[in-house]
């Protein structure tokens, strides 16, 4: 989904001049000369490079945009600012937290669906939890973090032995 997110964001900034244009009539027209003269060199020539680079697309990379482009005019008005916030929040990070999210987004498309089910269901477990209970779970979870990884290793030892025990017992 946030793949999608971010080719529509990228459509859009990239074609919204172009529809605007292509939509327009004579009074669109003048309109559009009026705020082409208005605008800086700097904007101006982004406008080029924009244009430039929608030529340069294949028409088929052109099809793809012109649907994504219909799948977000159809969209709500309050979906649409929720993109166009994360759009921001993602501008905003460093190039460093970027790489970061691509990088965990990558591990969860290679993920098994299953795993990822399973993910999706404690998550939504989580959401349900008294709000006590979730702090409660992120302050162990914090705790966690700041083991070292042999700590860890004997946590997931126990917890092992532990299940083992169990499914004993109900044996």
């Amino acid at each position: 989904m946030k793949q999608v997110i971010r080719h529509i964001a990228l459509f859009f900034f990239l074609s919204l001049p172009l529809v605007a244009w292509a939509q327009g009539g004579p009074d669109d027209e003048k309109a559009a000369l009026e705020r082409w003269r208005q605008m800086s060199p700097r904007e101006k020539q982004e406008l080029r490079e924009r244009y430039e680079r929608w030529k340069s697309l294949s028409p088929d990379e052109k099809s793809q945009l012109r649907k994504k482009l219909d799948t977000w005019q159809k969209l709500q008005p309050e979906e649409k600012a929720a993109i166009r916030r994360n759009f921001q929040r993602w501008r905003n990070l460093t190039p460093e937290q970027q790489e970061r999210l691509r990088q965990r987004w990558q591990r969860w498309r290679e993920m098994p669906p299953e795993r990822r089910e399973l993910l999706k269901q404690r998550l939504e477990g989580l959401r349900q939890l008294p709000p006590e209970e979730r702090r409660q779970l992120l302050e162990k979870f914090k705790e966690r973090q700041r083991l070292s990884p042999e700590e860890k290793n004997n946590l997931r030892k126990q917890r092992r032995e532990r299940q083992q025990q169990r499914q004993k017992a109900r044996e």
